[in-house]
């Protein structure tokens, strides 16, 4: 039973290998600085990703400004101040069928709402607002886990030394979450990279034109990676589809191991810290 378990955990990092080296494979010979900086072509062959690569760490941001202090309340609502009774079941109940919901259909009820009903057309915004519905319950939960990991023991000589409950939340409970916290934030930010559906709709398949590429302002296209990849493989009319695919597809593996990487390497600083460790 035990060489069982071995082969099913050896199987995940065999899967993992195979996959980075299929992507190095085919992506590799087309990396070079003209094409992380160049704008995409429309037409002809040797356009860049520079302006999806931009967009996608662009929009990532917005969506955790966004995402991040509701989903953090509402769990610690859930956690440390909701009793049990008819509201907190149905905060429950929304948050889980919230996060059942297709990314496909969210992005339907972004076009409806952001691009229709306000006019905002395809921008950023719009795409940052429709992740944020998105990944909020999924934020949400693993708040409320990750509160729900620190042993009763902390807040009772908190409170037993005099700290309110507010003061024992904010110097106890969520420095010692930190770690569950950090990761939770890791998989959402990864999900949001390779969120391609709910783009499509709502912050476009283009970057902005007639302005410049690299634009900071809300209400602009803002084509990301993942969805520049999509369009490669679907639509788009360049000779060189399939070498840009590629290079995208490593680009943005690349992107989401650094960010994961990086953001565990601050988790476990800010645990060190917080923690005295």
């Amino acid at each position: 039973m035990t060489g069982v378990l071995w082969a099913a955990a050896l199987s995940i990092i065999v899967l993992l290998a195979f996959f980075v080296g299929y992507i190095l494979y085919l992506g590799a010979p087309v990396i070079s600085w003209h094409f992380l900086t160049s704008p995409p072509s429309e037409v002809s062959a040797g356009g860049g990703v520079g302006p999806e690569i931009f967009n996608s760490f662009y929009i990532l941001i917005l969506t955790l400004i966004f995402t991040t202090p509701i989903a953090m309340a509402g769990g610690i609502y859930l956690q440390e101040y909701a009793r049990p009774g008819l509201f907190t079941s149905l905060v429950q109940f929304c948050a889980e069928s919230l996060a059942t919901v297709p990314s496909i259909v969210m992005g339907l009820f972004g076009l409806l709402l952001f691009v229709t009903m306000l006019h905002w057309k395809f921008t950023a915004i719009g795409g940052a607002l429709t992740l944020t519905l998105l990944n909020l319950p999924a934020l949400m939960r693993v708040t409320q886990e990750a509160l729900h990991s620190v042993p009763d023991a902390f807040r009772e000589g908190s409170m037993a030394l005099g700290a309110t409950k507010w003061q024992t939340i904010t110097k106890v409970v969520l420095p010692s979450a930190i770690a569950p916290l950090t990761t939770g934030v890791v998989l959402i930010a990864g999900r949001i990279f390779g969120e391609t559906a709910a783009l499509i709709f709502t912050a476009g398949v283009s970057v902005s034109a007639g302005r410049s590429a690299y634009d900071f302002g809300l209400f602009h296209q803002a084509e990301t990676l993942s969805v520049h990849l999509w369009y490669t493989h679907s639509e788009s009319l360049i000779p060189d589809a399939a070498r840009v695919g590629n290079g995208s597809a490593l680009v943005l593996l690349v992107m989401v191991l650094v960010f994961n990487v990086s953001a565990r390497l601050l988790g476990l600083g800010l645990s060190r810290r917080f923690m005295g460790r």
